[in-house]
């Protein structure tokens, strides 16, 4: 989960389709046409310009789903602060019922439709954390792009006030005032939130489409991150005739054990006063890895990254001190002149690795690769700040307003750690005819469906990633080859060495991703992952590798610092030996293996 919610979407430059709406025609013809595709009254008397004829439409969503208000207005050339050369659109603002009870169903869709230069296809956004809001800077990205797009707040914030960090828990009734227990008790938005919000807002955005335009979309693609990569894999999945192509990005999709994990590591590095990870000991075990395992990965030793962060496999008790006299531990807040860890923090650091185990002994989630213990936002792995665990509001759908976390926690007369009976409590908690792992897991990796569609998925992720650990998502592709041995060839995974959750990091993180800098060429196949799935859905083109960029102190004005090639899953680049380290024609993808370094339990893990 992106609890930053920063999210940004690059899309691609290909040749526009420009459609011309046939504005001459008059009132009359527009409103029967409008009655004609929404079955609805327009009222001559509220007629118009052709977006804002649209007010008040009523959907024919599906059998159930209701909406509730909608609202459209003209967007003038120039209307976006931060994109001032943005055309001029129509912007739609609904409210949908997914059960067509008000009380307990409100989904926010928002759907931009540029009234110039519209490229012929739509693209689905994702959001971040609980959703809560629209996220409308992959909006304003892919306008400008052409796109006609969409967004959704998942249902969780009209009803249920929630934000991206939380929805439900005390620590954010505390901050924001979020009712404690969030979506507890409200199965139709718990359903919203896993699957029916980003559905019903697709569904949405087509018929508005056909109804502005006069056609339908060309072709239709999704682009999400973390939460935003749980609603692809959903999508893909559950309505597999949504999208032409779906690119999702650290995809949060095994959400109910993602969290369990978390708050097990929480508990790891709060045990004890000296437990905590600090800045210091992260950056003590950080050097560490660097001096171990750089350039032994295919990558050059002077890389403040790992290239194959698998292969490092550096245990946490060498970084323990020894009792030396010239040893400083790293227990003071920011203590940046440490140089070891203490036994605590040697439990710790090894969790953080390995990932939580149950009280069986079976692993709940992956752990982090060697590489992530340094990322900036850590602090989402152990947050000092926070005053129970991170992204612990499910726990609330789950168990209620008076759940304590401390439950989870090992005790004197249950000193096993997090228990095996919670975690199934957990995941098998009613939800109308379902339960919470399969409303808000994406779990099942059999994508044939999706394939015989004719769509086509890619996935990314950062290697050094401190929110979702990267081995949930190559043991999701695993699985996925294991269910269907065809499925590279509509399913591919490129993962990024040193980029952190969906963007940032000292690596390669930016290539397209929705996050952060554009690359060097936009809209092209070569370095814009976005770009490439719609060449190989459009063209038949396979992105054989994406040329990946760092640019100088982040800054994409400042120029390039580096590039390399990202690999498609299972190969990996490899530096030649020779020429220019900087430059990604001095690296080759060579052939690899699946990687398998974390041990699920029975229950855990994609199906």
């Amino acid at each position: 989960m992106n609890v930053a919610g920063d999210f940004r979407y690059h899309g691609a430059d290909h040749p526009q389709l420009r459609l011309q709406r046939h504005i001459q025609l008059s009132k009359i013809v527009i409103l029967a046409a409008l009655a004609l595709i929404f079955g609805a009254s327009v009222s001559a008397a509220h007629a118009g310009t052709p977006c804002t004829d649209l007010s008040g439409t009523k959907l024919p969503l599906d059998r159930v789903a209701i909406t509730l208000s909608l609202t459209a207005t003209d967007q003038p050339a120039g209307a976006l602060s931060s994109s001032p050369q943005s055309p001029p659109f129509c912007e739609i603002a609904a409210v949908i019922s997914s059960n067509a009870k008000a009380s307990q169903s409100q989904i926010s869709v928002v759907v931009w439709l540029p009234e110039t230069g519209w490229n012929g296809r739509f693209l689905g956004t994702g959001v971040g954390g609980f959703g809560g809001t629209i996220d409308d800077f992959p909006l304003q990205i892919g306008l400008m792009q052409g796109y006609a797009v969409a967004n959704t707040d998942l249902g969780t914030g009209l009803l249920f006030k929630c934000n991206s960090l939380f929805c439900g828990s005390r620590q954010g009734y505390k901050l924001y005032g979020i009712p404690v227990g969030g979506l507890f008790g409200q199965p139709a938005a718990i359903e919203d939130f896993g699957y029916g919000a980003t559905h019903l807002m697709t569904l949405a955005a087509k018929q508005l489409i056909e109804a502005f335009y006069r056609t339908a979309p060309a072709k239709n693609y999704f682009h999400g991150c973390s939460t935003g990569g749980f609603q692809a894999l959903q999508e893909a999945l559950r309505y597999p005739h949504d999208y032409d192509g779906i690119l999702a990005g650290s995809p949060a999709y095994d959400r109910t054990h993602l969290i369990t994990g978390a708050n097990g590591l929480y508990e790891a590095t709060h045990f004890a006063p000296d437990a905590f990870l600090t800045s210091g000991a992260r950056a003590v075990a950080h050097a560490a890895v660097l001096k171990s395992c750089a350039g032994h990965d295919g990558g050059v030793a002077t890389d403040p990254f790992l290239t194959q962060p698998a292969l490092c496999r550096l245990p946490a008790a060498t970084l323990q001190c020894t009792g030396a006299a010239h040893e400083i531990p790293c227990t003071g807040k920011g203590s940046l002149s440490c140089t070891c860890l203490t036994a605590h923090q040697v439990v710790a650091l090894s969790q953080l690795w390995n990932g939580t185990p149950d009280s069986i002994g079976s692993i709940i989630d992956p752990g982090y690769e060697r590489g992530a213990e340094n990322a900036n936002d850590s602090e989402s792995i152990a947050p000092t700040a926070l005053t129970e665990p991170a992204h612990d509001s499910l726990d609330y759908w789950a168990f209620g307003p008076h759940f304590q976390w401390q439950s989870l926690f090992a005790t004197v007369a249950e000193p096993a750690g997090v228990r095996r009976n919670t975690i199934v409590t957990l995941d098998s908690t009613k939800v109308g005819t379902q339960t919470l792992e399969q409303v808000v897991n994406a779990m099942r990796a059999d994508l044939r469906p999706f394939a015989e569609a004719g769509g086509k998925l890619l996935i990314y992720a950062g290697y050094a990633d401190p929110t979702i650990p990267t081995a949930d998502t190559f043991d999701y592709l695993n699985q996925a080859i294991l269910d269907a041995p065809g499925t590279p060839t509509f399913a591919r995974l490129y993962l990024a060495p040193g980029m952190w959750h969906c963007t940032g990091g000292p690596g390669l993180d930016a290539f397209g991703n929705i996050s952060g800098n554009q690359p060097p060429n936009p809209g092209s196949p070569a370095d814009d992952i976005f770009a490439a799935l719609v060449a190989w859905r459009e063209s038949g083109s396979f992105p054989r590798s994406i040329i990946a960029t760092h640019y100088v102190n982040d800054d994409q004005s400042k120029g390039i610092a580096f590039q390399r090639p990202l690999c498609p899953y299972p190969d990996n680049a490899r530096y030649i030996g020779k020429g220019n380290p900087d430059a990604a024609e001095n690296f080759v993808c060579e052939a690899g293996k699946p990687v398998v370094t974390q041990g699920f339990g029975k229950g855990y893990g994609p199906d």
